[in-house]
């Protein structure tokens, strides 16, 4: 086995680890745990208007500005917000 794919089997046991409490810790106090897809394109989306900007696959690019609607992005904080939003989606849809 390569160093790189040990590295790489270590960090997946471990997100997968963190995955697994954080489910049974909102489990635990009666939460809800919503687990996002891994290919939901939370960074490349616009959460303001929606739109797609498939630029932003470039992990290089931090910040980007959407056609659409002209907001300016940080890519994470981005990512972030259309995460909490997916999430608040699946849970209305459960109670619906």
């Amino acid at each position: 086995m390569t160093q790189l794919k040990a590295y790489k089997n270590i960090a997946d046991a471990s997100l997968h680890e963190l995955v697994r409490q954080l489910e049974y810790k909102a489990k635990e106090k009666g939460k809800r745990f919503y687990q996002i897809e891994t290919y939901y394109p939370s960074s490349q989306e616009c959460s303001g208007c929606g739109e797609k900007n498939k630029e932003v696959k470039n992990l290089n690019i931090r910040n980007w500005i959407c056609r659409s609607c002209n907001y300016e992005h940080d890519r994470d904080y981005n990512a972030s917000v259309n995460i909490m939003f997916e999430g608040i989606k699946r849970y209305m849809k459960e109670i619906a």
